[in-house]
C-alpha cells in the first residue's frame, strides 16, 4: 500500500495506484504430452465436458483422461449419454486419488472401460472430420492399441497464472489464491471473494475452491462489483 492506495508494479516499469484489485488471471489446463493434440483442441479434443460437448458426442464413442474427482464427476454425467466411454489414468486404480462415491458411481456403469496404467500415445484424424481414433499405450510393457472415436477429454489439472504476485496474497499449496478466509492480521475476511489483503479480490479459475467453467467465472465477476461497493462503503 502507499498512502492508503493499492500500488501495482507492472512489467514495463510503470505503477499504477488503485483503491481495490481484482484478481483474475485465470488458470492453464495441462497439456500431456500426446503426439497430434495441438491439431485436434477444439476439433475433438475439450479440457471440460458442459452440455454443449456433450450433445456434440450423444450416441458415440469417447474417452476421458483423468482420475480425480472431477474426472469422476464428468464420467458419471457423459456416460448415461454416449455409446461407450473410456477412462484411462495412468496409475493402477482410482481408490488414491477419487472419492468411493464416484468409484462406485462409474463401476454401476456398463459402458465405462477403464483403462489403468495406461495413457493416450497419440491422436489420429483429418482438418475434414476432426479427432477418429486415439492410440493407448499401456505403460508397463509399452504396447499399443488404436481406439475409434471422435471426442476426448482431458481432465488432469490446472496450473494457476500466480506467479506474478510474489507472494502478494495468501495462496494454497498449489497457488490458487485463497478467499474468504483470515487475514494476515487475524482479522477474519470480510467479503467471500476478498483476499487476506484487504481490498484485494479474486475471482474465477484463478480462485481456490472455484467452479473451472467459464459460467462460473462470469458469475463471480458480477458479484465481485457488488462486494468491491460494500468495502469502499466501509472504508
Amino acid at each position: 500500500r502507499d498512502d492508503g492506495a493499492l500500488k501495482l508494479d507492472l512489467a514495463d516499469g510503470k505503477q499504477l495506484l488503485a483503491s481495490t484489485v481484482v484478481i483474475a488471471s485465470g488458470a492453464r489446463y495441462r497439456r500431456p504430452e500426446i503426439e497430434g493434440l495441438d491439431r485436434f483442441e477444439g476439433r475433438g479434443v475439450s479440457y471440460w465436458a458442459s452440455p454443449v460437448e456433450a450433445r456434440l458426442c450423444e450416441g458415440g464413442v469417447v474417452a476421458l483422461v483423468g482420475g480425480g474427482n472431477s474426472a469422476g464427476q464428468a464420467v458419471a454425467f457423459l456416460a448415461p449419454r454416449v455409446k461407450q466411454l473410456h477412462l484411462i489414468i495412468r496409475g493402477d486404480g482410482l481408490e488414491s486419488s477419487m472419492s468411493q462415491y464416484l468409484i462406485e458411481r462409474i463401476a454401476a456403469l456398463p459402458n465405462v472401460q477403464l483403462h489403468t496404467g495406461t495413457e493416450v500415445a497419440a491422436l489420429d484424424g483429418d482438418p475434414e472430420r476432426g479427432l477418429q481414433a486415439a492410440v493407448l499405450r499401456t505403460r508397463k510393457d509399452g504396447a499399443t492399441a488404436r481406439v475409434a472415436l471422435r471426442h476426448l477429454f482431458l481432465f488432469v489439472g490446472a496450473d494457476p497464472n500466480t506467479g506474478w504476485l510474489q507472494d502478494c496474497v495468501d495462496t494454497d499449496k498449489r497457488g490458487f489464491v485463497m478467499t474468504g478466509t483470515a487475514r494476515g492480521d487475524g482479522v477474519p475476511a470480510c467479503l467471500p471473494l476478498e483476499t487476506n489483503r484487504p481490498g484485494v479480490f479474486a475471482i474465477g479459475d484463478v480462485r481456490a475452491g472455484s467452479v473451472k467453467r467459464v459460467a462460473a467465472a462470469v458469475g463471480e465477476g458480477a458479484a465481485v462489483v457488488a462486494q468491491i461497493h460494500q468495502y469502499l462503503a466501509h472504508q
